[in-house]
């Protein structure tokens, strides 16, 4: 799953849990899930980062190395 798509699916959930207007049961599901994407989330961030390292370099040198954003 794209960030992007995890993002917009997590934006609509946390919508229909603003508006109250879910039962309860449905809304453990969607929260369960929120957690899911969440941490989908900042898995991909977290190896987004990692490749701006390599970009960057440890010590700031600019290099540039293959990148792999599967």
């Amino acid at each position: 799953m794209q960030f992007e798509d995890a993002l917009e699916e997590l934006e609509c959930i946390n919508e229909k849990l603003e508006r109250n207007q879910v039962s309860l049961e449905n809304a453990l599901r969607l929260y369960e899930r929120g957690m899911e994407l969440i941490d989908h989330c900042e898995k991909r961030l977290d190896k987004a980062k990692g490749e701006i390292k390599k970009l960057t370099g440890k010590d700031g040198d600019n290099k540039i190395e293959d990148l792999d954003i599967k």
